[in-house]
């Protein structure tokens, strides 16, 4: 049984580690050594993924591992976050003016503690990996490089996801980034501003012809980003946008990317002494998993062996479970007890991230 004393402690230690994108070193070695103690095989690939293999209670590994994963980074602001415990005992939370680190910590805290827990309890335990991976926030890119060499497992749980252990997220959106760079005509803008042409307002023109926001229930698009300019008396140069498109269902993401270049093409034609230089790729697939997935019976009845009711929930959001699914692994992202993730209003639920840590040791357990 896990111990929630240990747990909190163990997850308190790893929010005070500085870990923002880029800077996993630190968690990593304590990570590594952790796991190497419990008598993993650690092994890291070239972009410092880091995999622990476990062979399981008979040491032959002959049984298809499964796998556990979270990642190693945090975003920012996330650097000397000082956890706090409410006065009830169940909420952490950082002092406002950093993020909690909950996300992914609490992942982690929870993977460290079911397998500590199982193998403290002597119970039959399955082969394994743990899968902690570099560089989750912003792109995936930890996944996205991982060497899925070291990799054997096909199926597992991705401790990602927001709320309590028993939402399972069946079904993830994929992702394309839009990104565009307009070059227009620089001109004094007191002297002789109709010898300029505005980057700003051929952004601004295409803007206003994009299908922005929540389109649909599975779909959604944003242009999180618009810069540009020098002065205030300098027509501007050049412009700069940054957006994405997102949906559950690869057609209408495919018809509303369409619609995308359409409309930047409609403004290239409106401006031609502008430029504009569109770029639109896909940073990752969607996912959705049948009712009657092994998979996903395997992480019902853990969760339903804690006396939790499983809960299958879409996202419009994505994880590296959605790099995982390209590369034939069904891993499904579940709840950490972590409300709010990327603000500094992040809470952790002590008693949500312990029931977590229990799902973890019957996920692993011989049955």
């Amino acid at each position: 049984m896990p111990d929630r004393q240990r747990l909190t402690e163990t997850l308190i230690d790893l929010i005070k580690i500085d870990s923002p994108t880029g800077e996993e070193d630190a968690i990593d070695a304590h990570l590594s050594g952790i796991l190497a103690y419990l008598g993993g095989v650690v092994r890291h690939d070239d972009y410092g993924n880091l995999v622990a293999t476990f062979p399981g209670s008979d040491g032959s590994g002959s049984q298809t591992p499964v796998m556990l994963s979270a990642h190693m980074d945090t975003v920012e602001p996330g650097r000397g976050i000082k956890p706090t415990l409410d006065a009830d005992g169940e909420t952490l939370r950082s002092d406002g003016t950093t993020i909690l680190g909950g996300d992914c910590k609490a992942g982690i805290a929870i993977v460290l503690e079911g397998l500590t827990s199982a193998i403290e309890d002597g119970a039959p335990l399955r082969p394994l990996q743990v899968v902690f991976s570099r560089a989750e926030e912003g792109g995936l890119n930890g996944a996205r490089n991982l060497n899925f060499s070291l990799v054997e497992a096909k199926s597992g749980m991705v401790f990602d996801g927001e709320g309590a252990v028993s939402r399972v997220c069946v079904g993830a959106p994929a992702q394309n980034i839009v990104q565009c760079h307009i070059t227009g005509v620089a001109a004094h803008a007191g002297l002789e501003p109709e010898n300029g042409v505005s980057a700003l307002l051929v952004a601004a023109n295409i803007l206003t012809r994009l299908p922005l926001g929540r389109i649909d229930h599975e779909t959604t698009s944003n242009i999180g980003l618009l810069e540009g300019g020098l002065k205030r008396n300098i027509i501007p140069e050049r412009a700069y946008l940054d957006g994405e498109l997102r949906s559950r269902d690869q057609a209408k993401l495919d018809n509303y990317t369409a619609e995308f270049r359409r409309a930047f093409d409609q403004v290239a034609a409106m401006y031609p002494k502008a430029e504009i230089e569109l770029n639109i790729w896909s940073q990752y697939r969607a996912y959705s998993v049948p009712e009657k997935d092994p998979a996903l019976a395997d992480i019902s009845r853990a969760v339903s062996s804690i006396g939790l009711t499983p809960t299958m929930e879409t996202t419009g959001g994505g994880s590296d479970a959605n790099v995982f699914f390209e590369h034939g692994i069904v891993a499904l992202p579940v709840g950490i007890g972590v409300r709010d993730f990327h603000t500094t209003r992040e809470t952790a639920n002590l008693s949500e991230i312990y029931d977590a840590a229990r799902v973890c040791q019957e996920y692993i357990s011989l049955k």
